[in-house]
């Protein structure tokens, strides 16, 4: 088979036909990582050299083109010609980047090509390019087509009626989350899956009517729970599996149990902080297992869901399709043969990418719905063999927006790459002080925190929170302690209302869907933004990392996604099981 780019291949052919396992100091924070056989087959797969940058500093730069962890909204004017209204985007007013609001975006009253420039070999790629993103247009909030009555979400697929939310993927009245598949009818939960009726929680796994529980699966009308399978009516419980009517881990009768929880007025906010103390008290003296995988062979890493081959790799849900030979990776569904990718679905062959849904043979991308063999492109829907291209749909063989007959396009991205690769541009993904977005809006700023001075210093983009886009002018503004303790005496004014958050001093409104949530399920209203609860709740999300360090009972060594630095309880699969299942 004759190569469509016969100058690039003999090039990193030469690279990488000697390349042997070793060590390397990242070019960016200077620690020693490895370089492994395993790693060296893919960089030959995918025709790569091999990266710069230790495995964090790779994560922590595709995390700064994302603002999927916490939903954060800005107003700011709509750039469409002859609009003038205000529209709500995760990109401020004072971002330079041109934004359309989502009906013009899709409107197709604008084509991509509009924005199209030729390529100079005398200037260095990435700052060509970033000329070009900063002048293509840009959606909004990067809503999906499909998804209806979500105007205040961000990303995420086929979603219905959610609100304040980001990630709300196949999901339905989902509200103050960050990541939920499969899921409807939840309120502040985290890394759900297949939930109903919850509230709450984090990582919960097909769960029913759930208040407070975390890193629990096929649990059913309960409360406080930790570490819990198969569990149903228990209220304050760590580490049990195939329970029911226990009551802080001890056994009951069903109606001992019922009558001990119609004692209970949850719907009372002192009440409700009560037991949560109590019940944080026991977690934190519980046992913890290293990691939580189901139905993984041959795989190291954590909440990995239906995987096989795959390494240094998270937060893969395995719901529709099986995972199998992923390096690197962090959040995915029926994704396979990728590395070094974060949030993707329905994906094969991928590298250094990150928001890839319905795509194959894509390296260098980002925010790609619906792709084939594309290279260093930003939001760019239904297309396939485009290289350096931005906010293109329904289009091929185009480089920096430009059309090309096939075979002058294979040629000139030949040339292309042979030049990025004799320059160093070629195999980096985009630089960080390129992303559009603020570093401390973006997902690297939750997972790698920086002060000010630590982003400036970097030349990364930073800027201050502003004024809260809600209208005080139209609200009474409650103070905390004057929203009322109990549900029951809640009445509908409160929707007429603003509450200042308790922790932050920021307002909010409460909605007529959680209204009535909360007295469905006997809940008091929150004293607390929805921002910072979700930022509370990221604290309990076990990090994106390994370590080694020896069993807590055992002795044996093993992998934790636990800081050994939290000196907590961990127990090794095995000792895990011996003790609680």
């Amino acid at each position: 088979m004759i190569p469509k780019t016969p100058k690039f291949e003999a090039a990193i052919n030469e690279i990488l036909n000697d390349l042997k396992p070793h060590k390397k100091n990242c070019k960016q924070c200077g620690v020693v990582f490895d370089v492994f056989a395993e790693d060296i087959e893919f960089y030959k797969k995918f025709q790569v050299p091999e990266p710069t940058l230790c495995p964090d500093c790779r994560i922590q730069r595709r995390f700064g083109y994302r603002v999927t962890f916490f939903p954060i909204f800005y107003k700011r004017n709509c750039d469409a010609p002859d609009h003038k209204e205000k529209i709500i985007s995760f990109y401020s007013q004072e971002n330079k980047i041109k934004v359309y609001d989502d009906e013009h975006y899709f409107s197709g009253k604008w084509d991509g090509l509009e924005f199209g420039i030729d390529y100079d070999f005398n200037k260095s790629f990435f700052e060509q390019f970033h000329n070009l993103n900063m002048s293509a247009p840009h959606q909004s909030l990067f809503h999906d087509p499909q998804s209806v009555n979500c105007d205040y979400v961000i990303s995420g697929v086929s979603a219905k009626n959610c609100y304040y939310a980001s990630n709300p993927y196949f999901s339905e009245n989902i509200y103050y989350t960050a990541t939920a598949t499969y899921s409807r009818d939840c309120i502040d939960v985290g890394e759900t899956d297949s939930c109903e009726q919850c509230y709450e929680g984090v990582y919960t796994l097909r769960c029913y009517n759930c208040k407070f529980c975390y890193w629990s699966s096929n649990c059913l009308d309960s409360a406080f729970l930790y570490n819990c399978r198969n569990c149903s009516h228990c209220f304050g419980c760590v580490n049990l599996w195939n329970k029911e009517y226990y009551f802080f881990n001890q056994r009951l009768t069903e109606d001992e149990y019922k009558l001990k929880i119609k004692e209970i007025n949850l719907g009372k906010r002192t009440v409700l902080n009560r037991y949560k103390k109590m019940f944080e008290e026991m977690v934190k003296t519980a046992v913890n297992k290293n990691v939580n995988n189901i139905k993984t062979e041959n795989s190291l890493g954590d909440t990995l869901n239906n995987c096989k081959n795959c390494f240094y790799t998270f937060r893969i849900v395995g719901k529709s399709k099986g995972n199998e030979n992923l390096r690197y990776y962090i959040y995915g569904d029926d994704v396979n043969y990728s590395m070094d990718a974060f949030g993707a679905a329905h994906i094969a062959y991928s590298y250094e990418s990150t928001g890839l849904i319905w795509a194959n043979n894509m390296k260098f991308c980002a925010m790609i719905r619906t792709g084939l063999e594309m290279e260093y492109c930003i939001e760019c829907n239904n297309c396939e063999h485009c290289f350096g291209s931005v906010g293109l749909k329904n289009k091929k063989y185009c480089i920096f927006n430009k059309q090309y007959p096939p075979d002058e396009y294979w040629r000139l991205v030949d040339d292309i790459k042979s030049a990025m690769l004799k320059n160093g541009e070629y195999g980096e993904f985009f630089p960080l002080n390129h992303s559009p977005f603020n570093y401390n809006d973006s997902n690297a700023f939750i997972h790698f925190p920086l002060s000010k001075e630590e982003i400036l210093k970097n030349n990364w983009h930073f800027e201050e929170k502003k004024e809260s886009i809600i209208d005080l002018a139209r609200f009474t503004v409650l103070q905390p302690k004057e929203v009322p303790d109990d549900i029951s005496d809640v009445s509908d004014d409160i929707l007429k209302s603003t509450i200042i958050c308790e922790e932050t001093g920021k307002p909010f409104l409460i909605t007529d869907f959680e209204l009535k949530f909360y007295r469905k399920h006997n809940l008091p209203l929150p004293t607390v933004h929805p921002l910072q609860r979700i930022k509370n709740r990221f604290s309990l999300i076990r990090p994106f990392r390994l370590w080694q360090y020896p069993c807590s009972k055992c002795g044996e060594t093993m992998h934790s996604s636990l800081d050994p630095a939290k000196k907590l309880i961990v127990y090794c699969e095995q000792c895990y099981r011996e003790e609680v299942v």
